[in-house]
């Protein structure tokens, strides 16, 4: 296996709506970031939170997936092992179910990354012997929801998750971690634009 992404669903309070299936230019937010992937990555796995949520991509995922079957990478949908349990458990859902090594892990609501973003930090994750690649900001700000783990990190996971933590920043202070400049891996720094607001679409198009 080549390559895998996690895509991570969610629900904006803000938004009052599903964010992977609100619509940016007339199209849902995950069907623009598997555009981007489906021609570089082997295997998706999108986590998302119940089978209530999961309901409600079937039908858009199966749609983008028969536009284009041949050139399709498998894409599985799996829910949270347990619901509404925080980041750190979604990585350990989607981490469970890859077939790869490890999974680049993207939030459903970034519709913006980068086609170099996500083959630099494949070929960087082939370099390096680490448990994960997280990129980082100037001001030392993480982003590690755009990052890379190993599925090596899941006992690591699991033990976290045994002892009430819930963010991700617990497990990276427990595993091997090398933290990336943000503009080595996108210059233009696009591919971390997150749409949290109903205002951040509006903006974002008339950009």
């Amino acid at each position: 296996m080549k390559s895998c992404i996690i895509l991570c669903g969610g629900r904006s309070r803000r938004m009052g709506q599903d964010k992977g299936l609100m619509a940016l230019d007339g199209t849902p937010l995950i069907i623009h970031t598997l555009e981007i992937v489906e021609d570089i990555v082997d295997e998706i796995i999108l986590v998302l939170r119940d089978k209530k949520q999961l309901d409600l991509y079937i039908k858009c995922v199966n749609e983008f997936k028969n536009q284009n079957p041949e050139h399709t990478p498998e894409i599985r949908m799996v829910t949270d092992i347990e619901m509404d349990q925080g980041p750190l458990f979604g990585l350990y859902t989607g981490l469970s179910h890859i077939k790869s090594d490890g999974a680049l892990v993207l939030p459903c609501d970034s519709p913006f990354i980068s086609t170099y973003f996500v083959n630099k930090i494949f070929k960087l994750s082939d370099e390096r012997d680490v448990q994960a690649m997280v990129p980082m900001w100037p001001d030392g700000s993480t982003e590690p929801l755009h990052a890379y783990y190993r599925s090596e990190c899941i006992p690591v996971i699991q033990d976290k998750l045994k002892n009430g933590f819930r963010n991700v920043k617990s497990l990276l202070e427990q595993i091997n971690v090398v933290y990336i400049d943000v503009r080595t891996l996108d210059p233009e720094e696009k591919s971390f634009i997150n749409l949290n607001r109903p205002e951040d679409v509006f903006t974002t198009l008339r950009k």
